[in-house]
């Protein structure tokens, strides 16, 4: 296991995605701007692997040179890693809105940049459903392939990621003295630990735990991501302990409410979203509160308070934590068949995401600050 010191932190902190980040700047070089990589990364989906014919020159090399798969990589392990997300996906989508997303406002380097553009403010719901168009790529049966889903989201990503790393530094000049590389190597391999290990641990809170089994092969799914979205796989933890050890050494980056004023206006933002989507007569019967109970319970009262969150009645903690168990088993009896369950559970994303975006979350590079606007 690795020694997550501070030491190794702090280098982790200050490196990004120098291959990415290359590709952006020879563009630039030879370009003036990024434009025509954004337009290209607009026009064609995550399953489509082959490029249009005319893509600049620093954008075919960036993806022939980000080809291949992981080593590491069982493919039938992140197979059966994606089966789990979506027996799971109506409370996975539930932990990752209400404890990963929550869990990462809580530190300023990367409310800071969540923040800047104000768009997750006024829109989370667009960004929640960028973040489900990921669960969407990465569940297909053929996303672990050459040229599959989960590789050219990845490599989406990196370049979002470089472009982001770039307005930041233009925008917010005091951002790396603070906190070192805009989206860093230590920012990527925490957010994926959220996706991952803090889902498992969310699930077990709301009473519905997974098996080893099950815990090893969802974190494959998204161990063999991470490696596909820039970060090096010496800094990346290998299985659920080595996960946890790294969200534990990572709480030093955690503040109080009171000096993450981002973290608290993005976090509120994410609840006022959650009320909005629960139906009107849970509202009217006092369940209004449940997004803020399910919250409290999966972070803890004293992460929950970081991002200005208190306990709601007990009365109501009582009612509203007995629901995720009981929807779970009221799932598995009604449609005891993986292949039903996944067919459903994509069919319910892709409907949400096709409402909201008019088709698929296709990312792009940001090459200005109102480009980043869009993506939120």
């Amino acid at each position: 296991m690795p020694a997550w010191t501070p030491e190794l932190l702090q280098a982790m902190r200050h490196t990004g995605d120098e291959r990415a980040d290359e590709a952006l700047r020879t563009a630039t070089a030879v370009h003036g701007d990024v434009a025509r990589i954004s337009q290209v990364f607009r026009s064609f989906a995550a399953d489509e692997a082959e490029l249009p014919a005319d893509a600049p020159a620093e954008l075919r090399d960036f993806v022939a040179d980000t080809q291949a798969l992981p080593s590491s990589l069982d493919p039938a392990r992140a197979a059966r890693g994606a089966e789990v997300m979506l027996d799971h996906a109506t409370l996975v989508a539930l932990v990752l809105l209400l404890k990963s997303l929550p869990s990462g406002y809580a530190a300023p380097r990367l409310a800071t940049i969540l923040h800047f553009t104000g768009n997750l403010e006024e829109r989370p719901y667009r960004r929640a459903l960028g973040v489900l168009q990921m669960l969407v790529n990465l569940s297909r049966p053929d996303a672990f392939v050459p040229g599959g889903r989960a590789l050219v989201t990845g490599q989406k990503l990196r370049l979002l990621h470089a472009g982001i790393r770039r307005l930041v530094r233009r925008h917010v000049p005091d951002f790396e003295p603070r906190f070192g590389t805009p989206v860093s190597q230590l920012d990527m391999a925490y957010t994926t630990m959220t996706f991952s290990v803090k889902v498992i641990d969310g699930l077990a809170t709301l009473g519905v735990p997974l098996t080893a089994q099950q815990q090893d092969d969802y974190f494959h799914l998204w161990h063999s991501y991470g490696l596909l979205q820039g970060i090096r796989p010496e800094w990346m933890p290998a299985d659920v302990s080595e996960g946890r050890a790294l969200c534990r050494a990572y709480d030093a980056e955690l503040a109080d409410a009171a000096t993450n004023p981002a973290g608290v206006a993005l976090t509120a933002a994410d609840l006022v979203m959650m009320r909005r989507l629960l139906p009107a007569p849970l509202r009217w019967l006092g369940l209004g509160s449940a997004p803020q109970v399910y919250l409290v319970e999966m972070l803890g009262q004293a992460d929950a308070a970081r991002v200005g969150v208190a306990p709601a009645h007990p009365l109501l903690e009582h009612l509203v934590l007995r629901l995720p168990r009981a929807w779970q088993r009221l799932w598995n009896a009604a449609l005891p068949d993986h292949h039903v369950h996944a067919a459903w559970s994509r069919r319910f994303f892709s409907a949400l995401i096709d409402q909201a975006w008019g088709g698929e979350v296709r990312f792009s590079v940001p090459e200005r600050l109102r480009d980043l606007r869009r993506l939120a």
